[in-house]
């Protein structure tokens, strides 16, 4: 049990740090460049889709946080964090690349086409009011020039205030972790038999390192006034809790049922079931479920169709920080995604393709 609990609160941590970091990130780089970093992003487009699309392909769920740290900062559209969610298949992308390339690429070009399309459609769609398009969470303190942002690297660690230790302490936690390989992205809560191993480098661990490496420095180097108003007050006060609250007690949730409910004793052999299964799993937002969809369509109890229906709708962990911070958007994404999977399933099965 204590097993259990240590490994949940341990993908939560490590889902909350790296969407925290990428918000050190951006407020450093905005506050540096005087808001024009977010000004030339928050310019809608056809470029952004483009960016959550090639975000959201990339395997893994770090794609999906970084677009939804933008979107919850209101850089991107609608349009390009609904073009990431479709695009993305979370980290089953990894066990699927491995075990069937033709097919993994097959669905990663369905779900390019699709996210492309709709997140175009999306923009062309819904369009925010002048008010509502340019607000922005960050804040550019004007009086502050970049001479001021920043002080001395060892003046900072010999003067650190409480806050700067706490930071730093922390960050410099998860390095170690992550040196160690105890931290990144565990799948220690999943069921033996949904648990997959990756060999060879563990780039969920080199990544996190190098996130930690890199957000110690900023938190080193930046002054006083950036640390305590920039990171501090708007984003460890209004964000990290809600972050880590939401997602732990998701994880938590989807532990008992694992425990609890056998999904696959509810896969039958009539496709209208199987495909609101699929899509009803793939409403989960978490990496790990989803597996059984792989497992059954390459031991070929499953046509191709029923795996893309799961595979679009689910977003691996990539739904949790989203819900923590937009749980209207959440479930507006998940529901235009389940509409187009039961769209494409029910044309599939109605066609005995």
């Amino acid at each position: 049990m204590q097993h259990e609990l240590f490994a949940i609160l341990k993908n939560s941590l490590s889902i909350t740090f790296f969407v925290m970091a990428m918000m050190l990130f951006i407020e450093y780089v905005n506050v540096r460049t005087s808001g024009a970093f977010c000004k030339k992003i928050q310019q809608r487009g056809w470029r952004q889709i483009v960016i959550g699309v090639l975000l959201g392909v990339l395997p893994g769920c770090l794609g999906t946080y970084t677009v939804v740290t933008l979107f919850s900062h209101n850089l991107v559209s609608f349009g390009a964090l609904l073009a990431t969610f479709i695009a993305t298949t979370g980290d089953e992308a990894f066990l699927l690349f491995s075990l069937d390339v033709k097919t993994a690429v097959l669905i990663t070009g369905v779900l390019v086409g699709f996210a492309a399309v709709c997140g175009a459609i999306c923009d062309m769609v819904y369009r925010p009011s002048l008010e509502e398009h340019h607000v922005v969470h960050f804040e550019v303190h004007k009086h502050h020039d970049d001479g001021e942002m920043t002080s001395s690297f060892f003046e900072n660690l010999r003067h650190a205030s409480p806050h700067r230790a706490l930071l730093l302490f922390g960050v410099l936690l998860i390095f170690v972790l992550s040196l160690l390989g105890e931290i990144g992205h565990s799948h220690d809560i999943l069921p033996m038999e949904t648990e997959h191993e990756h060999h060879g480098i563990d780039w969920f661990s080199v990544t996190f390192v190098v996130i930690s490496l890199a957000s110690a420095y900023v938190i080193a180097i930046v002054s006083d006034h950036f640390l305590e108003t920039h990171f501090w007050n708007h984003i460890v006060k209004k964000h990290f809790f809600k972050m880590l609250g939401w997602t732990t007690c998701i994880l938590a949730l989807i532990h008992v049922l694992d425990n609890y409910v056998e999904l696959q004793d509810y896969v039958s052999q009539y496709q209208w079931q199987v495909l609101l299964m699929a899509i009803l799993i793939g409403l989960i937002p978490v990496s790990g479920p989803h597996i059984l969809f792989i497992s059954l369509y390459l031991s070929g109890t499953i046509p191709f169709t029923i795996l893309l229906a799961n595979m679009l709708v689910q977003d691996g962990h990539g739904g949790l920080p989203l819900f923590a911070e937009s749980k209207s958007a959440f479930f507006i994404v998940k529901g235009i995604k389940a509409a187009i999977a039961f769209a494409i399933g029910s044309c599939f099965i109605m066609l005995n393709v």
